[in-house]
């Protein structure tokens, strides 16, 4: 459980990081792209078609990247029947019972405490 939860933390670390790049590369591209236009100067027109192509294939990879980290948050909940003894009142003072449980934990950080 705490592997999932590690590895989707570090994926979706990893995607977010890779988004937020390919999304800075495409808008910096954008803006090279239409200065290289009004100027005609080639090393600024490549910068940015390279730019928007690095932008663009690092934020379409960043997709399938969140997309598992979020897989492996869902698979690092658990979810568990059990049983627990609760102290009942009956008529002869108080007794131990056994009832059924449900139990469902959802990790908020993989830090041990």
């Amino acid at each position: 459980m705490e592997e999932y939860l590690r590895q989707s933390e570090k994926q979706k670390k990893t995607g977010l990081i890779m988004l937020g790049a390919g999304a800075g590369s495409v808008i910096l591209g954008t803006v090279l792209f239409g200065t290289a236009w009004n100027s005609g100067s080639n090393f600024a027109g490549g910068a940015s078609v390279f730019l928007l192509t690095a932008g663009s294939i690092s934020t379409l990879v960043s997709i399938p990247v969140i997309v598992s980290s979020a897989s492996n948050g869902r698979k690092a909940a658990k979810l568990g029947i059990g049983t627990t003894q609760l102290v009942a009142p009956s008529s002869s003072g108080f007794s131990q019972k056994n009832y059924p449980t449900w139990s469902f934990s959802i990790p908020l950080n993989s830090q041990k405490q």
